[in-house]
């Protein structure tokens, strides 16, 4: 990959917050902070290099046994073993439930699932070395300035630890974790500091743990050069992206996942639209799973198995559902303004005197929440759905986000009227939106999402019913949808959902009975505005769903006008439901 390219790439990497990324920065931390309460250093040895190696680089690495199994070999005190152990067990469970953003690309796990151990490694021989490496640690972690930081550890990395064996690959992750802003990660196996080397930056002697220091120095001048942001794992990163563009087969089908947004072919912007009772909001499910993963989701796959993964990526807020609706406004969808009381120091209060004031502050909305998350993470796909896209004012909500979701208009940034900062929609944040047709015609949206929307529409499936205690489904809902198509419009037709439950297709005349009391007539009610002559056509109906009742009360019944009642569920039997889709030629 040419220079040129690398560092613009580089100039349009985002931030990587350490807390935010994985479980490692918060990991490392505790561990230092326990090897500081230890009283008898002489005992640290390489089992304890070892542990601190293994949290820099991560707790996805293995699972809790081997994660204690290095806490017991090491020389902290017994107590300080049980409390770092349930630290990164909080550490380790936020990583299992996905709460992470780093996503760990297949060569990238391959290495941090290699076996490590420095037992048999020179260093393993020098314990004063790694016991004088710990006690720099232990000092450093409470400096900042980058100076300081960078003298002190020059000052303790003497001959004396130069000589001793210790890896420059653990020296620099440990040092990382601890200091990301300051600290980058050099002369490990797999990345060989590619990005560093590739650039030609001026640094040598990468494997000479004399050399870290000065080499550090080197990189932090060249990011805050060229560089808006201060993660140094920020060209860790671009090394495994190096890694993955030279090692990319030509045929990537075949040889399993590559990275996700690369395989993505998807749009940007999609609406699921269709009658009510067509599984959008099932649908809309899959769509999002397969959007996070880039992936279609393979044939036959459960769709529990499905969902679960949903909640998963829910949860770690990768997808966001929201549902329009008449009164939803920019303010909560993008950003707004809110009053706050604060007393006279301007600390927030709750309780309102004479001595507080009230000012307003801007507040983000659910999808500028969710596009600021996606801005922090490139490398990871996110979806925000919204229910019922079409039941809220278009313009009112999106405001001057219709312009820059567009797919070309991606990534520009506008100056946002409250806040007064600069906002962009990432593309790595895809929109899910659903429209019930019956609810407002499409046509009606065209000129507000057409363009800036891909369309799929879904219809009724009939063919996904069976048989219910002798009554064809399948015939009697294709009956129904032909006559409201004819009889209204194709838009209105009724979904094949409302014939299903969580087991499936429903199976008992019962059930059946209780579908149409309670969802079909009523639904055909709201369609035809009560006109029960024109139900009846629908339903084929012979004075049984709906009863035309002579007035008994009424005197000189001589207008020809009609009572309708619906009729008693419990009366309805199979031949009446085939009667909807019997042959009436």
């Amino acid at each position: 990959m040419d220079k040129t390219i690398i560092i613009e790439k580089l100039k349009h990497k985002n931030e990587i917050l350490p807390n935010e990324f994985d479980g490692t920065y918060r990991s490392v931390h505790e561990a230092i902070e326990s090897y500081a309460k230890v009283r008898k250093i002489a005992l640290i040895d390489y089992n304890d290099l070892e542990l601190m190696y293994y949290l820099s680089l991560g707790l996805w690495k293995n699972d809790k046994k081997e994660l204690k199994h290095y806490i017991q070999k090491s020389h902290l005190l017994h107590n300080d073993k049980l409390l770092l152990e349930k630290k990164l067990e909080k550490i380790w469970s936020k990583g299992s439930r996905m709460l992470f953003n780093h996503v760990i690309e297949k060569e990238e796990m391959e290495f941090l699932t290699a076996p490590v151990s420095f037992k048999d490694l020179p260093v393993a021989k020098n314990s004063e070395s790694i016991q004088f490496f710990f006690k720099m640690c232990i000092n450093i972690s409470g400096l900042e300035n980058d100076g300081k930081l960078f003298d002190t550890a020059q000052q303790m990395l003497n001959s004396q630890v130069k000589n001793s064996g210790l890896p420059v690959f653990a020296v620099s992750r440990i040092l990382h974790c601890l200091k990301p802003f300051t600290f980058p990660i050099l002369c490990e196996s797999a990345t060989d500091s590619i990005v560093f080397k590739t650039l030609d930056i001026g640094l040598c002697c990468y494997d000479d743990i004399s050399q870290y220091i000065t080499n550090c120095r080197k990189v932090l001048d060249f990011r805050n050069s060229l560089f808006k942001f201060q993660n140094m794992r920020v060209f860790d990163i671009m090394s495994w992206e190096m890694l993955y563009a030279k090692d990319e087969p030509e045929e990537p089908e075949k040889h399993g996942k590559i990275r996700q947004r690369k395989k993505a072919k998807a749009a940007l912007n999609q609406i699921l639209y269709g009658p009510p009772g067509t599984g959008k909001t099932y649908n809309v499910v899959k769509y999002a799973v397969e959007l996070i993963e880039g992936e279609k989701i393979a044939e036959g796959e459960p769709y529990a198995a499905i969902k679960e993964r949903y909640e998963q990526y829910a949860a770690s807020g990768q997808i966001k559902f929201t549902t329009f609706h008449q009164s939803f406004s920019y303010e909560e969808f993008v950003e707004g303004i809110r009053p706050v009381v604060v007393d006279k120091y301007g600390n927030d209060t709750n309780i309102a005197h004479a001595e507080t004031t009230v000012i307003y502050r801007p507040y983000n909305g659910v999808f500028k929440v969710l596009c600021e998350k996606a801005a922090k993470s490139p490398h990871m796909n996110f979806v925000a759905i919204i229910d019922e896209i079409n039941r809220g004012n278009i313009s009112r909500i999106f405001g001057e986000l219709i312009t820059l979701i567009e797919e070309s208009k991606r990534g520009t940034s506008i100056i946002l009227p409250y806040s007064q900062s600069e906002f962009s929609v990432p593309q790595n944040l895809y929109i899910l939106g659903t429209m019930n047709t019956a609810d407002r015609s499409i046509a009606m949206l065209d000129t507000a999402l057409r363009r800036r929307f891909d369309f799929t529409e879904m219809m009724p499936e009939p063919w996904l019913l069976g048989n219910c205690d002798g009554v064809d489904l399948c015939e009697l809902l294709t009956a129904l949808n032909e006559r409201i198509e004819y009889y209204y419009d194709r838009e209105h037709a009724i979904g094949h959902a409302y014939f299903m439950n969580s087991n499936g297709c429903i199976t008992t005349l019962d059930e059946l009975r209780d579908v149409f009391a309670t969802k079909i007539i009523p639904l055909l009610q709201e369609y035809f505005f009560d006109d029960y002559e024109r139900i009846r056509l629908i339903l084929n109906d012979k004075n049984t769903f709906i009863e035309c009742v002579v007035p008994k009360y009424i005197k000189q019944f001589d207008s020809g006008q009609k009572l309708y009642r619906l009729g008693n569920p419990d009366k309805w039997e199979m031949d009446d439901f085939i009667n909807i889709y019997r042959d009436i030629s």
